[in-house]
């Protein structure tokens, strides 16, 4: 199961434009693996662009789907 959450994030250590450990609320997230990439489209109708969304285990367990949205990073999803 999972729910949306669409937090906002503050990224604290990129690689190659992507990154490698954020912060959740007060929580610093090392990122461990990335199972998967891609993109998908908002509403064009009302000038949404394409995000950007990964999905990504961190190294306290967590299983999230990560949002970038005009600059801006998102904790879009979490698994349990």
């Amino acid at each position: 199961m999972s729910r949306i959450v669409r937090r906002p994030i503050a990224v604290s250590r990129w690689c190659d434009g992507e990154p490698l450990a954020f912060q959740d609320q007060e929580v610093v997230r090392v990122i461990v693996d990335v199972i998967d990439r891609w993109f998908e489209m908002g509403c064009w109708w009302l000038g949404e662009g394409e995000r950007k969304m990964m999905r990504v285990w961190t190294e306290d367990g967590g299983l999230m789907d990560l949002e970038e949205d005009a600059g801006q990073w998102f904790i879009y999803k979490v698994w349990d």
